[in-house]
């Protein structure tokens, strides 16, 4: 035990890590791998595109409706051409809930050659923490896979198959790092909520425990320092009953960005309010950005005027990427200043594109009346015309061709 304390005393106290980012930008960029895009893990997909610090290289879609061909098809364009590629234009690989059998062999050991000998971080979330207990049709992510992958080396824990800790949905700060040190981090169900916890793991030697279940007191969230790369795992979140923590905790923003900051060895601002106050306008503001050009894409198909509306929108965006810049220089305050500056724009511009749309719809409303009302005065003429007016004519009894017959 004091050897493993020792060296956790090391590993906290050890100089800070060179930042992997992209020297020109200063943006981390972001390779992703798993579940991101399924519908329960998309608000997490919107709040990482939302944040000017990271840039998404790439995101290679492994779900259960995607076949193992079509998932490896996509790894094969998506995934970058060779280990040069990789470590010179990829700084963090976050993996979700993913078999190893989406990479080529190859391509595991450029991912564990890039993480020790470039600084490539890895951020695993939801991986091989629990036996596999879905159909074994569809895509199953089983430790066991894992355990025997070159990749498995980097992980900073290690797997016990076959086991599972204590059913539990909260975790305990065991070290205030970034990615567990948020208010109310504690009481948020972040855990899974079946009959038993996720997958027994413990920490390797020299790793960082940052958070443990409360209910058995096994590691949950764990890191280490792998050669010259940083990796992190976090366990799973259960989704199933639409996680508390998703829809109401406002700091959970800063939960899935930090990871992905902490594996690329980029500090976070130091006032975590206005850090959270950023990440929180940034998002809001890709969100009703994204929800303005639906509504305008929809006025434009009843031919309404929308070009002031599209240039407002335009200089909005200035307005944001200028937050952005900002915010990538570490200049907060003047980020902050910034981007609630272009969240106002859009609440201005939000009453004239209701308007619109209203003005629009209403001679698509006057129309459809116009058009059902004529419909049925045409129907209503015929009707009265075949049943009405048929007792003027007088029926004929005999014709000719009977009188012959």
């Amino acid at each position: 035990m004091g050897f493993l304390a020792l060296l956790s005393l090391v590993f906290l106290t050890s100089p800070a890590c060179e930042s992997k980012i992209d020297p020109d930008t200063g943006r981390i960029r972001l390779l992703l791998i798993g579940t991101h895009w399924q519908p329960v893990n998309q608000h997490g997909y919107n709040l990482i595109k939302s944040d000017p610090r990271i840039r998404i290289q790439a995101s290679i879609e492994a779900a259960n409706q995607l076949t193992g061909e079509e998932i490896r098809r996509r790894a094969r364009i998506q995934f970058p051409r060779t280990r040069s590629r990789l470590s010179n234009e990829i700084d963090v690989v976050q993996i979700m809930f993913a078999p190893p059998w989406v990479f080529t062999p190859e391509q595991q050991q450029w991912v564990h050659d890039s993480i020790y000998e470039d600084g490539l971080g890895l951020a695993l979330v939801h991986m091989g923490w629990q036996p596999c207990l879905t159909d074994p049709l569809l895509m199953c992510n089983r430790p066991e896979d894992w355990v025997s992958s070159v990749l498995y080396q980097a992980w900073p824990m290690e797997v016990v198959l076959g086991v599972s800790t204590k059913g539990s949905i909260y975790m305990e700060v065991v070290e205030e790092t970034p990615v567990v040190n948020l208010p109310d981090f504690e009481r948020m169900p972040l855990g899974f909520s079946g009959t038993d916890g996720p997958g027994l793991v413990y920490a390797r030697p020299g790793a960082l425990v940052h958070a443990r279940w409360k209910a058995g007191k096994e590691d949950a969230i764990i890191s280490t320092r792998y050669g010259n790369g940083t990796t992190l795992a976090l366990p799973i979140m259960d989704f199933k009953a639409q996680n508390d923590a998703v829809k109401n905790w406002a700091y959970f923003v800063d939960y899935v960005l930090n990871r992905i900051y902490f594996a690329a060895d980029v500090p976070i601002p130091e006032d975590l309010e206005v850090g959270h106050a950023l990440r929180a306008a940034f998002s809001q503001f890709y969100e009703q950005k994204n929800q303005m050009v639906s509504l305008i894409d929809f006025v434009d198909k009843f031919g309404a005027n929308t070009a002031p509306l599209h240039a407002s929108i335009d200089e909005l965006e200035d307005k944001n990427r200028e937050a952005s810049t900002l915010y990538i220089k570490g200049e907060y305050e003047a980020a902050l200043e910034a981007v609630e500056e272009a969240l106002g724009g859009l609440i201005e511009i939000s009453g004239e594109s209701t308007r619109i749309r209203n003005r629009a719809l209403f001679w698509v409303y006057l129309t459809e009346y116009l058009v059902l009302s004529g419909t049925s005065m045409i129907c209503g003429a015929v009707l009265w015309s075949l049943m009405v007016r048929r007792r003027y004519y007088r029926e004929v009894k005999t014709t000719r061709l009977s009188e012959r017959l």
